[in-house]
C-alpha cells in the first residue's frame, strides 16, 4: 500500500513537452525473443441481435435500449459504428454511440469518457448524447484515468507544452505537465498519485505525478513489464499491462518505494496472438480486446484476475455490427450510480 503524499499543490504554468515518439525501435526489441501460444476456446459472448438493433445499425448515430440504464456496462470503442454499449456479464449489444476513440475511462459516477485526437467526449452512464465536451491543446490522445479522490480527470496526448492534461473535477481548461518520459498511458491509484509509462531512450519507463505535487518523477522501473499498455489500480496494486505480441500478454503488478519500482506479481493472459489494446480490470476479471488489427480485432477475451491463464468467455458476436469493419480499441466498464 502507497503511502499518501503530504505536498501542497502549487499552481502550474507551462512545462516543456518531450517530443513525442513512437517506441517501435523499443517495441520490435522487446517483442524479439517472444512466443506463441493457441487461441483459447470459450463461447460467444453476446446472443443474436433483434431486428430493432439490426436497423439502428444500418441507420448508424447512437441509441441504447431501456435496460441499459441499471447494472453494468461495458464500453468498447471502435466497434458498432463508433463505440459497442454492452451488458455485463451477459455481454448482449444494448446500445452503441457515435463517438469512437482510442481509449476509455469511467469514474465512480458511472460516468463515460471517451479520448479522440485532440477531444474528450463525456457521457452519462447508458445516455446517447454527450453530456461533456473537453478540448486539449494538442492531438493524439491515448489513455486516461479518473482519480477518485479528487474527480481530476488525466489525458495522455501529444502537444507542445506537455503531454499530460489534467482537468480538475473533469470540467474547464487543463493544466498542463510534461512527464519526462515519451507517454503512452495513464492511471491513479488509490490515493491519488497519477503514473504515465511510456519509453525514454528505447527502454520503456515509467514517471510519477505524487499526489499534490506540480511535477512527474521519473522511477526506474523493471523493463519485464513490456511495452507500455493500460494502467490501473486493481484495489492492491498499481497495475501495468504489457502490449507484446506473440504469447506474452501479462498484466504485472507493482510494488513501489520512492522511485523504485519491481514487480511483485504477474497475470498472464493465454491466446492472445497480436498486439492488443486497452484492457480493463474488474471484479475479479481482465478484459482484453485481442487484437489492434486483423482476424481478431473484433473479439473481447476474459480472464480470472490475477489468475489468468485461458481465457473463460470470449465476446464475438455483435450481431449485424459484423458486416462493419470493426477494430476495438479500448474497453471500461461503467457502474450505474445509486440512488
Amino acid at each position: 500500500m502507497r503511502v499518501a503524499r503530504s505536498e501542497e499543490a502549487k499552481p502550474m504554468k507551462t512545462l516543456h513537452s518531450d517530443r513525442y515518439v513512437s517506441g517501435i525501435c523499443a517495441a520490435a526489441a522487446l517483442l524479439a525473443a517472444c512466443g506463441g501460444s493457441q487461441p483459447p476456446i470459450g463461447a460467444p459472448g453476446a446472443m443474436p441481435q433483434t431486428r430493432a438493433i439490426a436497423a439502428h445499425a444500418e441507420r448508424g448515430g447512437s441509441w441504447m435500449r431501456r435496460e441499459a440504464k441499471s447494472g453494468a456496462l461495458l464500453y468498447a470503442t471502435g466497434g458498432c459504428s463508433g463505440t459497442c454499449v454492452l451488458s455485463y456479464p451477459a455481454g448482449k449489444v444494448v446500445g452503441s454511440l457515435a463517438t469512437s476513440g482510442q481509449s476509455v475511462c469511467t469514474d465512480s459516477s458511472g460516468n463515460v469518457f471517451i479520448t479522440q485526437s485532440s477531444q474528450v467526449v463525456e457521457y452519462a452512464h447508458g445516455g446517447t448524447s454527450p453530456i461533456a465536451t473537453l478540448s486539449l491543446p494538442g492531438g493524439d490522445a491515448t489513455g486516461c484515468s479518473v482519480d477518485r479522490t479528487t474527480g481530476n480527470l488525466a489525458v495522455v496526448f501529444f502537444g507542445s507544452e506537455g503531454n499530460v492534461a489534467i482537468f480538475a473535477g473533469a470540467r474547464g481548461q487543463p493544466t498542463l505537465y510534461g512527464t519526462n518520459i515519451s507517454a503512452s498511458y495513464c492511471g491513479y491509484d488509490n490515493t491519488g498519485d497519477l503514473f504515465v509509462n511510456g519509453f525514454a531512450n528505447q527502454a520503456v519507463a515509467l514517471s510519477e505525478l505524487p499526489a499534490g505535487s506540480s511535477s512527474f518523477n521519473k522511477c526506474s522501473i523493471d523493463q519485464q513489464v513490456g511495452i507500455p499498455g493500460q494502467m490501473q489500480w486493481d484495489g492492491s496494486y498499481m497495475t501495468w499491462q504489457s502490449n507484446n505480441e506473440q504469447g506474452a500478454e501479462t498484466v504485472s503488478r507493482l510494488a513501489i518505494s520512492g522511485s523504485q519500482v519491481s514487480i511483485v506479481g504477474a497475470t498472464h493472459l493465454k491466446g492472445i496472438k497480436l498486439q492488443p489494446h486497452q484492457s480493463w480490470i474488474y471484479n475479479g476479471v481482465v478484459m482484453v480486446p485481442f487484437a489492434q488489427h486483423g482476424a481478431k480485432s473484433n473479439e473481447i477475451g476474459i480472464w480470472a484476475y490475477p489468475k489468468g491463464g485461458k481465457a473463460t468467455k470470449l465476446i464475438r458476436n455483435f450481431g449485424t455490427y459484423n458486416r462493419h469493419k470493426v477494430r476495438l480499441q479500448g474497453l471500461a466498464i461503467s457502474v450505474a450510480p445509486s440512488h
